[in-house]
């Protein structure tokens, strides 16, 4: 069972990036990819409200793991952004063994 830690639904940008602790660019950058490759920001956890911009970080942890944790870091950036990625989830996911 996974047991997620968030101690709210949606979260600001500038809380998620204080979280993640990545520069606004890089998660810009994400966005930028992930939209040029098809995709909508909607499945990264993006929840536009009027003119602010929350996070679903349960949405988000799903799509990092799945998305940006799958390849192995060809530059010293992608390093760093994968282990500020890993210990996010660490902190904020735990999965307990159920009864078998």
């Amino acid at each position: 069972m996974i047991i997620y830690k968030f101690d709210q639904g949606l979260v600001r940008t500038a809380k998620l990036l204080d979280k993640l602790q990545i520069p606004d660019g890089t998660l810009d950058y994400w966005k930028y990819k992930w939209k040029k490759d098809g995709h909508d920001t909607y499945d990264m956890g993006l929840r536009l409200i009027g003119n602010k911009a929350y996070w679903d970080p349960i949405q988000f942890v799903n799509w990092a793991y799945q998305f940006k944790l799958n390849n192995k870091p060809t530059q010293p950036e992608q390093k760093a952004d994968q282990e500020k990625l890993i210990a996010f989830i660490t902190r904020n996911v735990e999965i307990k063994k159920g009864r078998s």
